[in-house]
């Protein structure tokens, strides 16, 4: 038997101070819970209508307007968005521990619970005290990303112009980023680099895939062994440049792949994986269901305008430590 989807509705007047600005900042202001996507989409689909009619998101409003959006079920609430812990808080930077499992920004299927809307929530009254002196400029804004089954320290510039200091810094190496990494077999050497060109695969249906590729871009990663165990190595890595899944793809290229990354291991394991609410990991793999071992656990810079230090650490997750507990248990391979 079907059941028919109650609808739900959210009216939202524009007051003076919104007079002459766009629908979407105003929009963004209004429904801090609701990702900057989401609410493009209900703008787009006319589940957002001003004054009754369809609009765009670059309309400029006048004082009483009114929005209403629709809602097939109850719009989301604020506290929906889980808690992160905070490594540290500025005026001008807050930078977070995410946890495996978690997405740094809404994308895809992946709306709810990010990164992303945590900041939003965690810094809604001074967003709102901002945009109400007409000031555009305070948001936060992420500075690094990490793959949602990667664990640690995510950064975000709370303002523009920190925001575009910190990106130059991360382009000229001026920021640093250290991550930990349990990845199979045994390194020989106690040191390394790996300096091999990325791009997007040509031969993969994921779409966000990379490989190495001749004419990829340029990129580094050196590592230093932390322990040995048996059939893995415990790393600490550098990335010398930030190429999507940089540290996965390397690591994986010289025949160490991180533990329990099913993409660059085995792609028809990571597809049957997408499909399933609960893969088994593949025989042999250390790392449970639902995360692979990389942790981003240091950020070092110096803050923009001061030059005073920031060094910033995270300690590794527990999931991540029962990875390698379980590691330095298994038997040694022939």
């Amino acid at each position: 038997m079907e059941t028919d989807q109650t609808q739900e509705s959210t009216a939202l007047t524009a007051g003076l101070s919104w007079d002459g600005s766009r629908a979407d900042a105003f929009l963004f202001h209004e429904l801090p819970a609701v990702s900057r996507t989401r609410i493009r989409q209900k703008v787009l689909t006319g589940e957002a209508r001003l004054n009754g009619h369809r609009f765009s998101t670059a309309t400029r409003l006048r004082a009483g307007d009114v929005i209403t959006v629709t809602w097939l079920s109850a719009p989301p609430a604020a506290a929906e968005s889980p808690d992160f812990p905070i490594l540290y808080e500025d005026d001008h930077l807050l930078i977070v521990d995410k946890p495996a499992g978690a997405a740094t920004h809404p994308v895809g299927a992946r709306q709810e619970g990010t990164v992303v809307q945590f900041a939003r929530r965690h810094l809604e009254g001074r967003i709102r005290r901002s945009l109400e002196k007409g000031d555009r400029s305070f948001y936060p804004t992420v500075v690094n990303r990490l793959d949602v089954l990667t664990s640690g320290i995510v950064v975000l510039a709370l303002d523009r112009g920190t925001h575009r200091a910190l990106q130059a810094m991360a382009g000229s190496r001026g920021m640093h980023r250290d991550y930990v990494a349990l990845v199979e077999g045994k390194l020989d050497a106690q040191e390394g680099e790996i300096a091999l060109p990325l791009a997007f695969s040509r031969n993969s249906v994921v779409k966000l895939k990379m490989a190495v590729r001749d004419d990829g871009r340029p990129s580094l990663t050196r590592y230093e062994v932390l322990e040995l165990l048996p059939g893995h190595t415990l790393v600490r890595v550098f990335p010398e440049t930030g190429r999507q899944h940089q540290i996965r793809v390397h690591f994986a290229a010289i025949g160490h792949p991180v533990a329990g990354d099913l993409l660059y291991k085995d792609e028809q394991l990571f597809l049957a994986a997408q499909g399933a609410r609960r893969a088994d990991p593949p025989a042999g793999s250390s790392a449970p269901t639902g995360r692979h071992a990389l942790h981003a656990d240091r950020v070092c810079f110096r803050r923009p305008v001061t030059g005073a230090e920031i060094d910033v650490r995270s300690a590794l997750p527990e999931d991540f430590r029962r990875m390698v507990r379980t590691a330095a248990r298994a038997p040694s391979p022939p």
